[in-house]
């Protein structure tokens, strides 16, 4: 068996970022960047390299700092960032001609984010300004050493909210501004001055003026908006557009628009979204108004810091290419003028950051089983072009199963589940859950080192999206604003309750829980509201919401997420505290913080650990000096290692692993009980469901001195299994290019607390054009009051698991789910005949593919209108709940088989154009396609006689003529008499599982064609498959479908048809 990944592996990685192609599109340049364990620094260097060429050319070397490189207009130079001092400067190197490469800023502060002039004669960057002096008062002496910029301040002076930025550390009064140094050196010019920051620019065409993101108004420390301004050579300044929180000012290779990110409107939760404005002012346009997806990479990984939002122009300026981030994957879009989007490049994957020239796309890219690779993407074929970290082929790496969950008031939830090493399906294995920041983060199909570290330990490791997590829509997104610890809890809790149905594998037991940011808040509310879980690790966490409201670098974004300021009603955000529960915690928590972090100040770790400890309970802070919130991502290389050591340790002190137990037994200490009143959870707004408070005895009952034990769930009787209690959400903080917070806060509405025992039959949510599903007001259960930390109050039963649903097959012939299903609590209805049609295909339990945003369904399957989308407003209209298929009960999955992590450099194809697309060894895993056969009914395996698309839509739904846009009839086939309704959205079809529509024949292909909505039409598209597509007889590449098109996949000829 393969070793398994340890926290000492950091030091063998190798990422790659900051891809750029030469003009011509002939070269690329990118930066190579690993932890050096020695010098205990990260490094990083410039590689350039020919495409198809196997080896690569360095371009810089040695072991500083190099980065950010920016080719020259005629691809002879390339402009970059290295840090050969105490802060980073520009450089230029001349690769016509040998030699180092020269430096072309001087600035005591630091230089960044080169960008040449159009004729290259010139580079603009970002540099530091002292402009207001009265904000610090310095240390006139020498620096210490020569990587110390200067000596800690005499004082700092603070009259603004913004005088601090998490990762940069105190202003002191010195901004970010734009300026100008000659490309071949000489005299700096400094454009934009003032107390305000650029965030972002870009030139002209004709190189005489300047696009830059800012707000240079009086007062813009309490105004969340920024403003576009055009400013020329001689620093004089117009204003543009302003009003939205935009970033990535891009100026189109016409001149006359200029295309820029931001949501649409300031709302919080809002996705962002791609705009224009003329460039000589007007309206701004949005142009993917009808993309329910945010524009940039929002999954959140250990590997790498920040999340990218880079805009590009084609040469002809008619479109704009970007990054966007759908159900657990980002992938690269493009957008006409007329607003028409489509996906480029995707696949389950996390493309973090790209480029776009001549015709060839660069990829850096990451998926499940590597940090990332640069891979090449030309005439409709990819290929790999880099291979950094052979080394992971000889150790083990988890492959996540994809799960499918649904919330008691129907919500659809996404997660994976991790299995250890030598999986053996007959024991029982402790299972850690993990929360992702945000809240608007997403955990998806990426290289997560951490969870990768622990799946080796012999945890099954559950990571769930729950609502307000990005990838499923805005309607999705919003869901946990001002609601932090609401409907996300409870998410959390049914996700956890049904993957422990699902899998049979999980010691309930052995639970742990941790996270970080928003997450670690998750965590702390979590264990305040149920002793479900024996460990828990809180990271760069949130207590108290009333102390951190104005602690934090993002006020006004944790003002817009949290609800209004504490002053003079503190009430909602204290109910909403972690802390306020402190008293029911019995979890062993460990508190890991930055000291430095500006983002979840340490003094949130702070008071939560001295409350615990003051109460006696087991807890332990690990402080890690000058690391900001991005500890875990570009911290000090020790350091990441050694917090990751720290959590290992600690989930095996009180979970044990796979091969052992725990080691530690219950902490008991006698101290005196407070009889200060006991919070108890929040009312929730949401699902009707029971929830059980843990409670501290009366005053009346309590003796002046009790023991107070920490209890551990396997200290429980057998049959019974905690269950959460109903918490109230802290706030997070996003992670963002843009200083954007890593989370955001949201007030929780939450009912009783969370509990295992008799909890009530969810009504089902009523389907409605203009609202969600709206539950019944929950019911507090009144528990008898135990004492003190004795006892935790036996719990009946788990909540009921919502069972996976098997696809069923059409009468007269009805196809029996391949796995035999558990029993079923209550008799359900027979399946229908109709192909499912899910926003999120479920399929017993295997793991699957992500295909498109969950919307709440009921818990019992009704038909719903499937409608187009609406313009995002903000607070948006829900789009009309999907029916999802018949739950019918998931069998105990089988162990999942061990997926191949051995990689091959990818040559680039010789006919992208017949590209296997279906062949065995290709990423759909299906037997090659067959030249398309005559179709023979008898000898089709059962197996093969399903097809599984977006949603169920049952006969009788279409029959009664429920709205949704068009339709797919089989006619002929081995499907015939199957109908899918298609949503306003893409939907790819072939024989590999991860489609939306899966026509499982031998003569379809594994990825065979894909439908998508183009300026409100509907166009199929052939992905290169075997034996093409036809439309009406005719071989089509690319066509607008009209209504009654007959069209012929593999063995099957569809009607399509608009309703």
């Amino acid at each position: 068996m393969p070793a398994p990944i340890v926290p000492e592996d950091l030091f063998k990685f190798r990422w790659i970022d900051h891809v750029r192609l030469s003009p011509d599109g002939e070269r690329v340049a990118y930066q190579l960047s690993w932890a050096d364990g020695e010098a205990r620094q990260n490094r990083s260097r410039i590689v350039i390299r020919r495409l198809l060429e196997p080896e690569p050319a360095e371009a810089t070397g040695g072991t500083r700092r190099d980065h950010s490189p920016e080719w020259s207009p005629d691809g002879r130079r390339l402009a970059f960032v290295s840090r050969r001092g105490p802060v980073d400067q520009v450089f230029a190197l001349d690769l016509t001609s040998p030699g180092d490469s020269r430096q072309l800023t001087f600035l005591p502060e630091g230089a960044g984010s080169p960008t040449w002039s159009p004729d290259g004669s010139k580079i603009a960057f970002i540099g530091t300004d002292l402009a207001d002096p009265d904000a610090i008062v310095d240390d006139p002496r020498p620096p210490d050493n020569k990587d110390q910029l200067r000596r800690a301040p005499v004082a700092r002076v603070a009259r603004r909210l913004d005088y601090k930025h998490d990762g940069q550390g105190f202003v002191d009064g010195r901004y970010h501004h734009l300026f100008v140094v000659p490309a071949a050196g000489g005299d700096v010019t400094q454009i934009t001055k003032g107390a305000w920051d650029v965030s972002g620019f870009d030139w002209s065409p004709d190189g005489d003026r300047l696009v830059v993101a800012g707000n240079a108004e009086p007062n813009a420390d309490l105004q969340r908006a920024l403003n576009l301004y055009v400013v020329d050579l001689a620093g004089r300044r117009s204003k543009l557009a302003g009003g939205f929180y935009l970033a990535s000012p891009t100026w189109s290779p016409r001149g006359d628009l200029i295309a820029f990110i931001a949501p649409n409107g300031l709302d919080a939760g809002l996705i962002e979204r791609l705009w224009i404005v003329p460039a000589r002012g007007g309206d701004q346009r949005c142009l993917t108004i009808g993309l329910d997806q945010a524009v940039g990479d929002s999954l959140i990984t250990d590997m790498r810091a920040g999340h990218n939002t880079r805009l590009v122009w084609s040469p002809e300026g008619d479109r704009v290419y970007f990054l966007s981030s759908g159900p657990g994957l980002s992938s690269v879009y493009s957008c006409d003028l007329e607003g028409n989007a489509r996906q480029e490049v995707g696949g389950q994957r996390r493309i973090y950051d790209f480029d776009v020239a001549s015709g060839v796309t660069a990829l850096c890219a990451s998926d499940v089983s590597n940090p990332g690779d640069l891979h090449m993407f030309m005439q409709g074929a990819e290929a790999r072009v880099t291979d950094l970290n052979p080394w992971l082929r000889e150790r083990y790496v988890a492959q996540p199963e994809r799960h499918a969950f649904t919330a008691p008031d129907g919500w659809r939830l996404e997660g994976w589940l991790f299995r250890p090493p030598d999986f053996d399906p007959s024991r029982k294995y402790p299972l850690v859950m993990e929360v992702h920041g945000g809240p608007h983060g997403q955990y998806g199909w990426a290289f997560f080192h951490e969870l990768q570290i622990l799946a080796g330990m012999g945890y099954m490791v559950l990571c769930v999206n729950p609502r307000g997590s990005d990838g499923y829509g805005e309607h999705f997104r919003r869901q946990v604003v001002r609601d932090w610890g609401g409907k996300d809890y409870i998410d959390l809790m049914s996700a956890l309750d049904q993957a422990i149905e699902q899998t049979g594998t999980v010691d309930v037991s052995r639970l742990g829980i941790g996270g970080g940011s928003y997450g670690g808040y998750m965590t702390n509310w979590v264990i305040g509201q149920t002793n479900r879980f024996s460990a828990a690790v809180a990271m760069r966490s949130i207590s108290n919401l009333v102390s951190e409201y104005s602690q934090h670098d993002i006020v006004l974004w944790g003002a817009l997420e949290l609800g209004p300021p504490p002053w003079p009603d503190l009430d909602e955000l204290w109910k909403r505290s972690p802390i306020r529960y402190v008293q029911n915690i019995q979890t062993p928590l460990l508190l890991s913080c930055g000291e430095m972090d500006l983002r979840c100040a340490i003094s949130q770790s702070e008071e939560l650990f001295g409350a615990m400890r003051f109460l006696g309970k087991t807890v332990e802070m690990v402080r890690f000096p000058e690391e900001s919130h991005d500890l875990s991502r570009s911290g000090r290389p020790d350091r990441r290692v050694e917090r990751l050591k720290r959590i290992a340790a600690w989930y095996e002190r009180f979970l044990g692993t796979a091969s052992t137990e725990a080691d530690v037994e219950a902490e008991t200490q006698v101290l005196p009980i407070q009889h200060d009143e006991v919070a108890t959870p929040i009312e929730a707004s949401g699902p009707t469901t029971v929830l059980e408070t843990l409670r501290m005895p009366d005053a009346a009952e309590a003796s002046p001195t009790a023991v107070l034990e920490t209890v551990h769930v396997e200290d429980l009787p057998a049959a019974v299994e905690p269950e959460p209690d109903v918490a109230e959400a802290e706030p997070a903080v996003a992670e963002t290019v843009v200083e954007a917070p890593e989370a955001e806060v949201e007030a929780p509405v939450i009912g009783d607390p969370y509990t295992t025992s008799a909890l009530p039959v969810f009504p089902e949510p009523e389907p409605s054009l203009d609202a969600v599903p709206v539950a019944e007001e929950p019911q507090l259960e009144t528990a008898e009051p135990e004492r003190a930390a004795e006892e935790v109050e036996p719990v009946a039963e788990p909540l009921e698991p919502v069972e996976l649903e098997a696809w069923s097959e059409p009468e007269p012939e009805p196809e029996a789910v391949a796995a035999e299903a558990a029993p079923e609590r209550e008799p359900e209805a027979e399946p229908v005949e109709a192909v499912p049609v899910e926003p999120e295909p479920v399929e017993a339990i295997a793991p699957e593919p992500m295909v498109s945003e969950p919307e709440p369904v009921a818990a019992e399957a009704e038909p719903e209108p499937v409608m187009a989308e609406a313009e995002p407003e903000p607070v948006p209209e829900p789009v009309v709940e999907e029916p999802e298929p018949e739950p019918v009960a998931a069998q105990t999955p089988p162990p999942a088989p061990a997926k191949s992590v051995t990689s091959t450099m990818l040559r680039w194809p010789t006919n992208p154009g017949m590209q296997d697309n279906g062949s065995s060894d290709s990423d759909s895993g299906e037997a090659a396609t067959s030249v398309i056969p005559a179709w023979q009914p008898t000898e089709m395996p059962s197996e093969s006689r399903r097809t599984v698309s977006l949603q169920a839509m049952p006969p009788e739904a279409i029959a009664a003529g429920e709205a949704f846009a068009a339709k797919l009839s089989f006619e002929t086939g081995p499907f015939t008499g199957r109908i899918i309704a298609l949503p306003n959205q893409m939907v790819t079809l072939g024989r590999a599982p991860d489609n939306d529509v899966v026509v499982a024949d031998p003569a379809t292909s594994g990825r065979h064609g894909r439908i998508e909505v183009r300026a409100g039409a509907f166009w199929i598209s052939d992905l290169g498959s075997t034996n093409g597509t036809l439309v009406n007889g005719e071989p089509v590449i690319d066509k607008q479908l009209t209504d009654g098109d007959l069209i012929a996949i593999g063995q099957n000829t569809i009607r399509f048809t608009l309703e």
